[in-house]
């Protein structure tokens, strides 16, 4: 096992994009790269919309790959990493500038004239005028200076003024993006220019709706689509202290967004498998006659289900294995479904982790406390959730009410018109029991792995 606590982000190459796809996404990536494949040169604004640590970023990594792969243009921009510009115009025409081949003889006329336009923009908005002789709009060719040519003598005009200059340099600046996006099928590209904005939702408030301002606004041009990765609840929380609460945040931002696609909840129990090969804690495992990694992932995915846990707390349970796999002594042996439980109760829900580990709450009650969570409708009725009853049982009640818990399951056995599947779960209920309850006590092995845990609990990644 390496000694790194650090969990690589999932690898995506241009040229096998889906070769590490723990999360089974190319179904998905192929559907919306068709959408923004026939867009029939209509500009659109589509938003990938699903929580913080759902894996959105790799979900665009690998959308952009598959773009490219059809021969789009692409442009990466990640909103959260350029906040700290006064403008987001700024950020967006450096990336478009990032994005086309510098080495290429058809681009650097066009970029240059949409970053000299966009400059003026910029220098507008902070003198309120234009001072186009110093932004060096006069060498620019194919009079572009006449097109602006009033807004150099009123550089100093009323807010009226002021409010047409900008509507002048704001159409300026769209067809000069056009005539760059033109020439798009010279470099062998797709008519298309797909722009990708990551992390929007984490950005500055005031940032991030001036960005959108500026898509709509600037960039609303033929043959330009805009990607959105974005938490939607959290954009609308940003929308909220921006205007205040009484707006209406939701339908606000429909001004700005053509088409929303969730993210579905990906299988937890690949991504598991995936991360602890990242994490290189496959290698802890081998050798034992159990194969405790498997059980494991079973256990953590049936939980992080339960609690709807995102991958990014689903990694920290991992790391915190770690750590306890680190700290044990080889002569000891780890505890798995106590492990995935604490570590999971703990990272969670940290009431009941407490009252697990000091007894205030018995097995029987701490299972119905599970079976009562909102998500947990029918997760529980399998060998898992029986594993995880016969445990907390074992653990937390006392050596009566284990009996008085044995009975019951019992009589279940004896009763003449118990269905197939009751019959079926008190008898493995039993025997997982009484493997739990052989020869030592298992009450004191809960509270040597818990109290582990909880100080792995107080690292941060």
């Amino acid at each position: 096992m390496n000694k790194s606590y650090r969990i690589p982000s999932i690898t995506v190459t241009q040229e096998e994009p889906f070769a590490h796809d723990a999360l089974n996404r190319k179904p998905i990536v192929d559907f919306v790269a068709n959408i923004l494949s026939e867009t029939d040169g209509q500009p659109l604004v589509l938003a990938i919309d699903s929580p913080y640590g759902t894996g959105k970023s790799t979900f665009i990594e690998m959308l952009q790959s598959i773009m490219r792969q059809k021969s789009f243009q692409v442009v990466n921009f990640n909103a959260w990493k350029a906040d700290h510009v006064s403008d987001p115009l700024i950020a967006m025409v450096a990336a478009l500038d990032q994005a086309f081949p510098n080495n290429s003889m058809i681009v650097p006329d066009k970029m240059a004239r949409v970053k000299k336009v966009a400059g003026i923009m910029l220098k507008h908005s902070a003198a309120v005028g234009l001072k186009i002789a110093t932004a060096g709009i006069l060498e620019m060719p194919d009079n572009i200076e006449e097109a602006l040519a009033d807004t150099a003598s009123s550089a100093t005009s009323d807010i009226i003024g002021s409010f047409e200059n900008e509507e002048k340099a704001a159409k300026c600046f769209k067809e000069e993006l056009e005539k760059l996006i033109a020439k798009l099928p010279q470099m062998g590209k797709k008519d298309t220019l797909v722009f990708f904005i990551d992390e929007l939702d984490r950005c500055r408030p005031d940032f991030a709706m001036s960005l959108l301002e500026r898509i709509k606004h600037l960039f609303d041009v033929p043959n330009i689509a805009f990607v959105l990765a974005v938490d939607k609840k959290q954009l609308e929380a940003v929308t909220s202290s921006v205007y205040g609460e009484k707006i209406d945040a939701r339908e606000y931002l429909r001004k700005f967004i053509d088409l929303e696609f969730g993210l579905p909840n990906p299988p937890k129990t690949e991504f598991l498998k995936n991360a602890m090969q990242r994490a290189g804690i496959s290698t802890a495992f081998e050798g034992q006659r159990h194969n405790l990694q498997d059980q494991f992932i079973r256990f953590v995915s049936l939980l992080a289900d339960v609690y709807g846990m995102s991958l990014r707390s689903i990694e920290r349970c991992i790391v915190r294995l770690k750590v306890v796999i680190a700290v044990t002594p080889d002569d000891h042996t780890i505890h798995i479904f106590h492990v995935a439980l604490l570590t999971v109760l703990r990272s969670i829900d940290k009431e009941v982790f407490d009252k697990i580990i000091t007894g205030r709450i018995g097995g029987v009650e701490a299972m119905e406390y599970f079976r009562n969570l909102p998500g947990a409708r029918g997760k529980f009725d399998d060998l898992d959730g029986n594993i995880l009853e016969a445990i907390l049982v074992a653990d937390l009640e006392s050596s009566e009410g284990i009996r008085d818990y044995k009975e019951r399951q019992k009589q279940i056995l004896n009763i003449g018109d118990v269905s197939e599947e009751s019959r079926s779960n008190a008898q493995h209920k039993l025997q997982i029991l009484e493997s739990f309850t052989g020869g030592w006590s298992i009450r004191s092995r809960m509270r040597r792995v818990a109290a582990t845990i909880d100080i792995a609990a107080n690292i941060r990644e």
